[in-house]
């Protein structure tokens, strides 16, 4: 995977930019769902929103828990393919474009979800919104990925391809049948999987350590 970049379609790529803008000039964040492919290349469907009942002030944001896991079992079941867990991304004040040793445990909890590390973005407003991507590794090593919004010619329709699309063949809902499982981390077979759950719980008490720290 020497050749990688992100490629986010046009909804995931407007939801950081509007997320950013609605919480203008504090902080907050989002969480990437998609795919890898054999390639290299990470495939940024959708940007869940941290939530409602989130806490942003200038320097921390705290996720809205049971909110983004809802969100993201809604939007991951609306695929055809299984759609992964790819890491996140957050504001940070001004031109502030380093992470934090906070920012390197939460981007190390997600990297450790797969072989495959995890992405993560940062954005700044000095003035004009710019977003920087990287990958990040298991060792918390950050190296600096290109990223383009795809102009629909770049990410395989199957990717897009959505359970019901007509009114042909709609399901028989049956109470006994199993829910769908939720997002699992990509090429992660012979792990136990780093669940939303996990993650927002360890989001969660990571922010209120440094929220404790900056009352």
């Amino acid at each position: 995977m020497d050749n990688q970049y992100v490629v986010f379609t046009p909804k995931a790529f407007n939801a950081i930019v509007t997320e950013t803008l609605d919480k203008h000039p504090v902080e907050t964040g989002g969480i990437f769902l998609g795919y890898i492919t054999n390639t290299g290349v990470w495939v940024v469907v959708e940007t869940i929103p941290p939530g409602i009942n989130t806490i942003n002030r200038s320097a921390y944001f705290e996720y809205d828990t049971n909110f983004v896991n809802y969100m993201a079992n809604v939007v991951a079941n609306q695929y055809q393919k299984q759609i992964s867990v790819l890491g996140l991304w957050h504001r940070h004040p001004s031109s502030f474009d380093q992470f934090s040793h906070t920012d390197d445990e939460t981007n190390r909890k997600f990297a450790m979800g797969t072989p495959c590390g995890a992405i993560s973005g940062l954005v700044n407003c000095d003035p004009q919104l710019r977003l920087t991507m990287y990958h990040v590794d298991k060792n918390v090593n950050y190296t600096p990925i290109d990223w383009v919004v795809d102009d629909g010619s770049i990410i395989p329709e199957d990717y897009l391809k959505l359970r019901y699309e007509t009114a042909e063949n709609l399901p028989f809902p049956d109470i006994h049948n199993e829910q769908t499982e939720s997002p699992q981390s990509p090429m992660n077979e012979n792990a136990a999987p780093y669940t939303f759950s996990h993650a927002y719980a360890d989001l969660l008490e990571i922010y209120k350590k440094l929220r404790r720290n900056y009352l």
